[in-house]
């Protein structure tokens, strides 16, 4: 019998009949190796996921190699776009390239990547090669967030509420943020916004239920290609809907020769002056 089983049973205090047994003391010599058999953290997932990957993954499209992906980005791949976009980004294996970053962010967007949507409201927000513009981030964040992507919708919450990029608006970003906390994505963020408005249940409340509401908004664009660039808020582009023509009656009249009616110069009117206590 081992004699690491043995002690092992001494130390556990159990009958001398027990120290005796053959197979039971085969049995727990293998289980005192198994923690340096088993490999603990194969089960493990990566927290930052290799741009460039061996395997296939649900929308990443595998590259064995950084030339394969500079190729397939240069057909205008838009996975590969997008991934060597964060490359250039963050400077792994390529001389760190901001402008490069955004030009291949914004051919992957696109072709309706909704990530790289994302990873330009990060350029405009951090002002990586650009001047910082919270606008724009926030405007790129709301197509992104609308597309699924759960960073652009805990970016989107925490600007909402914060008041960048536009008023704040707690309802929308606290709703925004609860999305993002049912992925997984700073829960932290939503429970300090709760903190923040705990006399205030009835805006609470109307958050929870924008949440539910944005959920089946979600989920009804999934697959749907985002649309970009995304549109102006300021536009009224929306708006400008020809109405149908209308069909005007055609009347006879006789023709008239128009008056001589002489028009004296159009009044000067001067602005009534203003005290300095009126002025803002």
């Amino acid at each position: 019998m081992p004699i690491v089983g043995s002690e092992l049973l001494r130390q556990l205090g159990l009958p001398l009949f027990l120290w005796r047994s053959r197979r039971l003391g085969h049995l727990v010599f293998i289980l005192t190796l198994l923690p340096a058999l088993i490999p603990w953290r194969t089960w493990a997932e990566d927290e930052q996921p290799k741009l460039v990957s061996t395997t296939d993954r649900p929308g990443r499209q595998p590259f064995k190699n950084l030339a394969e992906l500079q190729k397939a980005a240069a057909t205008g791949n838009p996975d590969a776009c997008l991934q060597l976009g964060l490359r250039y980004e963050t400077g792994e294996d390529v001389k760190q390239d901001y402008a490069q970053a955004r030009s291949l962010y914004e051919q992957a967007a696109a072709a309706g990547r909704a990530e790289a949507i994302y990873r330009l409201g990060r350029v405009y927000q951090n002002g990586l090669g650009v001047e910082s513009d919270p606008v724009q981030a926030r405007e790129y964040y709301s197509v992104a967030a609308l597309a699924g992507v759960p960073l652009a919708q805990y970016n989107l919450g925490a600007m909402l509420v914060s008041a960048r990029g536009g008023k704040r608006d707690y309802v929308e970003g606290l709703a925004w943020l609860i999305l993002a906390a049912r992925n997984h994505i700073e829960a932290d963020g939503q429970r300090q916004v709760r903190e923040h408005l705990a006399n205030q249940p009835g805006v609470i409340a109307a958050a929870e239920n924008r949440a539910e509401e944005l959920a089946r908004d979600v989920a009804a664009r999934k697959g749907v290609k985002p649309p970009w660039p995304p549109p102006d808020p300021d536009s009224d582009a929306v708006l400008s809907i020809a109405p149908p023509p209308i069909e005007k009656p055609v009347i006879s009249a006789p023709k008239l020769a128009p008056p001589k009616i002489e028009l004296p110069p159009p009044p000067v009117f001067s602005p009534p002056a203003v005290s300095d206590s009126a002025k803002p």
